[in-house]
């Protein structure tokens, strides 16, 4: 009995490409609230060695779909999705595997349009919201003990045209911001515009006033639109890699002190949902994930070359419905995949080699999830 036990073990370590004894992880899971069976942010372990998971804590929150944690983990953030008045950011305690809301704040309808808060980026003194139906980016001040203390900056990118002789309004054209995301260099920060195209850079500020000299970055020149969703910096700094939405398109950039030049775009994948959701690099670097939704859900996986950054397809993993957020475990073992219309989190188990995906069968089963993020223990 001792020697099948001995094998199985071995056999678990191969699998997995790690050595025991385990890791164990925390995961921060965000949801939809809004008649589905999520109650707010739930907190699990989760053991990086037989993949199960525990449920640890929950703290009530409204549609809480987008979290983040500091990067010490004793603080977690959280939006509220809402376009109805309830649109807010949400500040919770972590202590002793236990979540804790310290206080919501919400975007004040009077002074921004903040509709939809969909994604936060932690800056130290700060909070930063991107706002996909109000089309703006929102800086939150925090207290000493973490709790938001109050918006301290707004800028809007959504453009009304008028005619150049009468006045009359020709239209706006709508900005829907999805993302916002530090430059590996410290210096800016990036922002996604699914309604115009395009990428704005902010030059990094000081304190409660993060955001500096918004301008254009990157935008979509052709025909046919791509609408910029998520991106992702290599580790060494010198690519980043943009998700598009609508165009289920893949763009790879060189970075350079701000700047960002495409060298390659290609169509992330064959289902043509055009609802092309998360992107992720691998810990080491070597291969790049991509969600897909709406038609033939699931991942593409790339390989990356390391010298020009560029991609080449590795292969595709199809998912349970509507895969939106997904997070790799920091030992490359494991992909967990929020599968929203499921109502589950899928667990697949990553081949360090061909970067493949086999899917383990094991899940944590939650209500309307779409956000995963995983924390040390």
């Amino acid at each position: 009995m001792r020697k099948v036990l001995t094998l199985f073990a071995s056999l678990m370590a191969l699998l997995v490409g790690t050595a025991l004894p385990a890791q164990e992880y925390r995961l921060l899971v965000g949801t939809y609230t809004e008649n589905t069976p999520a109650e707010g942010v739930y907190l699990y372990a989760f053991d990086s060695q037989s993949a199960r998971n525990t449920l640890l804590s929950m703290a009530p929150s409204g549609n809480p779909s987008f979290v983040i944690a500091t990067p010490d983990g004793r603080r977690v953030y959280a939006v509220n999705e809402f376009n109805d008045g309830r649109q807010a950011v949400s500040a919770f305690s972590l202590a002793a595997d236990t979540l804790r809301l310290l206080g919501s704040i919400p975007i004040p309808k009077a002074d921004v349009d903040g509709e939809d808060p969909c994604n936060l980026c932690f800056d130290g003194e700060t909070i930063i919201t991107a706002n996909y139906t109000g089309g703006t980016v929102t800086a939150f001040a925090l207290k000493e003990d973490g709790s938001l203390q109050g918006m301290s900056q707004e800028f809007s990118f959504g453009v009304e045209y008028s005619h150049a002789l009468t006045g009359l309004s020709l239209g706006k054209e709508s900005a829907h911001m999805h993302c916002v995301v530090p430059s590996p260099d410290g210096k800016y920060f990036f922002a996604t515009n699914l309604g115009m195209d395009c990428i704005h850079r902010f030059t990094r500020g000081e304190g409660i006033h993060p955001l500096r000299n918004a301008t254009v970055a990157w935008k979509n020149r052709g025909l046919v639109k791509f609408g910029p969703r998520h991106m992702v910096f290599s580790a060494d700094g010198r690519f980043a890699y943009l998700l598009c939405e609508l165009g289920d398109k893949l763009v790879v950039f060189s970075y350079d002190d701000g700047e960002l030049t495409p060298i390659q775009t290609l169509t992330a994948y064959k289902g043509k949902g055009h609802g092309s959701a998360d992107i992720h690099l691998s810990p080491d670097g070597r291969f790049l994930y991509t969600s897909h939704r709406l038609k033939d859900d699931g991942i593409a996986i790339f390989s990356v070359d390391p010298e020009s950054g560029k991609v080449r397809k590795a292969g595709f993993q199809p998912t349970g419905k509507h895969p939106r957020n997904f997070a790799l475990t920091p030992d490359g073992n494991w992909l967990l995949c929020a599968c929203r219309d499921d109502n589950r989190i899928e667990i697949y188990a990553v081949d360090k080699t061909s970067g493949a995906l086999s899917p383990t069968g094991q899940t944590i089963e939650v209500g309307a999830p779409v956000c995963v993020q995983v924390l040390s223990r």
